[in-house]
């Protein structure tokens, strides 16, 4: 006996016969097989009263499919609230096309759309089964899901419930609507899945659009259907979704989804007094197009760029020649320190680099000492200017070194007077007197600090605590290379509340490389828009008929290698050469270093050797070295390398494994082909 009957292409159950008043003795049909059923009140042997359809006047078991058939309505609150709110005459109706019959949560049957509505699990197959039938827009719910509105591309983000709805939703033919139990419900244009990072835990999300529940309404056939208590339940919905500034991509559809989304924010953002926005910006990304085109939009502001370099600051200023950009100012941090001195003091500083050679000249009493007694001093000034945790030389002696020095703190008077003016002691003064309230405000409206995992401690902190101009840090926590010369990743130091954006996309690397290269880093969120084909191989099919650059992870390396190599051209070697011979005399006098002054293992290198022994290594390389423009192959250590590319790199295999950082340099310095030894 079926437990549900059809009335009108309507679903009837024995309960709606009296909650309705339908006439007991209408024109029942059977769902299964479209004969006429009957409505039978009867009392069983038992004395239980029941209520059912039968089909009449048939034999045994010859409906035994139809009995087989049931029909459970959602016992769920929220599937029984929907459906309350639809008109009655649109509520399970029966569709069928072909051989398929289904049963329409809420139709409209004068425009032939339907709304189905969805709160447990679904199998795509009966997704498209019921799509077949009828023009069907689709309602799931996920009020007790995770769920934020993300300000930075006005998105909704909301934690995928279970696989079957994360499949489910891509079968769907026509609109998904999200129901949140919020006063913004979530438009799904985009049925794909996202792996993102949000607060600092990462989620398997879909990314769709806010929309109003009167959004909905209009755009569905809920419009046609919809009670007025409907109406009047949904519009009083005023409780707000929590908001998110920003997310971050994890995934490979996320990255190519967000990189648009966040370089147009930075685009079209208003900065404000004390903002600060940091943008990780991964190799070949643009970062410095990027920050043009900031200065461009900003016309009417004066901005300042710092960068760690000369030879940033020198490419830089050939751009904005080229592209006519009149109100940017590029400068390094020492540059600046200058320029900030002329106008505080209203004079040129007569500016020495100190050293155990010209101190002497600073303190007469060095006259004549010895050579370490005047780098002791040397060095001891310099580890005092270079931090921040003690202004005075007294405090700096008494938690730092255990006793009084007598001689720095001479020097550091002298400092204090403008006697003595070195680049170390401004930095030093800079930060105990505040010399940038008094100048940066007044003289820029805009500070771009470019490779900002590249700077120190004491830069960043006169930045953050003494200006109060917008402030944008770009740079790329990989290419954080420089801790042995005192470097910090920037990053790593933004206050709370400052907005950490990042970039995506490499316009340099192409693919297949581009994603092996991600595939080496547990943290390398890189994606390629590079219409670059570049390939990743080893140097077995390496031919050096095309010119190339070879990197090195150490000039000990470079040296021993490059002896050996014909049509090469190595970067800085005259000054090198002069440095590494002067460091192997004072090695064979007795002079110490080190070993963490330098990036390299060079300094144990040298003592490894003898004077001969580097003579001759020095005399085969000079033999085969040729002019830059003539060379096979031009050699840099990946140091000296950062910021440039080639067409076709090789990487040395001196690399140390646990510094991944310069492995990553590297590998993103080539763009049709990356070639590893």
């Amino acid at each position: 006996m079926p437990n549900f009957a059809v009335l009108n292409d309507r679903i009837i159950t024995p309960a709606d016969i009296y909650k309705f008043d339908i006439p007991k003795t209408s024109e029942f049909i059977c769902f299964t097989c479209d004969k006429k059923v009957q409505f039978r009140q009867q009392r069983n042997a038992d004395n239980n009263f029941t209520e059912h359809f039968y089909h009449p006047n048939t034999t045994k078991d010859t409906h035994i499919e139809c009995e087989k058939h049931t029909h459970e309505r959602e016992s769920d609150t929220w599937h029984s609230m929907l459906s309350n709110f639809i008109n009655i005459e649109n509520r399970e109706v029966i569709r069928k096309r072909d051989d398929v019959k289904h049963i329409v949560d809420a139709y409209d049957e004068f425009n032939d759309m339907g709304i189905e509505f969805q709160n447990s699990p679904i199998s795509e197959e009966a997704i498209k089964s019921r799509d077949a039938t009828t023009y069907l827009d689709w309602i799931f719910n996920v009020e007790n899901q995770y769920l934020r509105k993300i300000e930075i591309g006005n998105l909704v983000v909301c934690e995928i419930p279970h696989d079957n709805w994360e499949k489910a939703v891509k079968v769907v033919k026509n609109s998904v609507y999200l129901y949140t139990g919020y006063i913004d419900w979530i438009l799904l244009e985009n049925r794909d899945s996202y792996h993102i990072e949000i607060g600092d835990k990462r989620r398997n999300v879909w990314i769709g659009k806010p929309c109003s529940f009167q959004e909905v309404y209009e755009a569905t056939c809920l419009q046609n259907m919809l009670t007025l208590e409907g109406e009047k339940y949904y519009k009083e919905i005023l409780k707000q979704m929590e908001n998110v500034r920003i997310i971050y991509a994890r995934c490979k559809k996320s990255m190519f989804l967000l990189d648009t989304i966040h370089r147009e924010y930075v685009n079209t953002h208003t900065f404000s007094k004390n903002e600060i926005v940091a943008i990780k910006s991964v190799a070949g990304s643009g970062k410095t197009t990027s920050l043009l085109e900031l200065a461009k939009i900003h016309k009417s502001k004066k901005i300042l760029y710092l960068a760690f370099n000369r030879s940033l600051i020198t490419e830089i200023q050939g751009k904005l020649r080229k592209q006519k950009i009149t109100n940017m100012f590029p400068s390094t941090f020492d540059s600046l320190l200058v320029n900030t001195y002329k106008s505080l003091k209203n004079r040129d500083p007569n500016i020495i680099n100190l050293s155990p050679q010209t101190i002497q000249d600073v303190i007469p009493w060095l006259k004549g000492k010895a050579f370490l007694i005047r780098q002791d001093i040397v060095k001891l000034f310099t580890k005092f200017c270079g931090q921040i945790r003690h202004p005075t030389t007294q405090d700096f002696c008494k938690y730092e070194v255990g006793k009084d020095k007598p001689l720095l703190e001479t020097l550091w008077k002298k400092t204090l007077s403008g006697d003595v003016s070195t680049f170390e002691g401004f930095r030093k003064l800079s930060i105990v007197q505040h010399w940038f309230k008094d100048y940066i405000d007044k003289t820029y409206d805009m500070i771009m600090i470019d490779e900002t995992q590249d700077f120190d401690l004491m830069m960043l902190r006169m930045l953050l605590d003494d200006t109060t101009i917008p402030k944008i840090f770009v740079g790329d926590p990989k290419q954080s290379i420089y801790q042995w010369r005192g470097c910090i990743n920037g990053f790593d130091y933004m206050p709370k509340g400052s907005l950490i954006i990042e970039f995506y996309s490499t316009f340099r690397i192409g693919e297949p490389a581009c994603e092996k290269i991600r595939e080496k880093f547990n943290d390398c969120w890189m994606v390629s828009k590079s219409k670059n084909k570049t390939i990743l191989t080893s140097d077995e099919d390496f031919t050096e008929s095309e010119k190339y650059t070879y990197l090195f992870r150490s000039w000990r390396h470079l040296l021993t290698t490059s002896q050996d190599m014909k049509m090469m051209w190595i970067s800085g070697f005259d000054k090198k050469i002069d440095s590494i011979r002067k460091q192997h005399q004072k090695l064979r006098a007795g002079f110490g270093f080190d070993d963490d002054e330098f990036e390299d293992d060079l300094p144990k290198f040298l003592k490894s050797i003898t004077e001969e022994q580097l003579n001759a290594m020095i005399s085969k390389i000079e033999d085969n070295l040729v002019h830059q423009d003539s060379a096979m192959c031009k050699i840099y250590t990946i140091h000296s390398y950062k910021g440039l590319e080639d067409d076709n790199i090789r990487i040395a295999n001196d690399n140390d494994d646990e510094d991944k950082n310069i492995y990553y340099v590297a590998l993103t310095r080539g763009m049709k082909k990356i070639i590893e030894d």
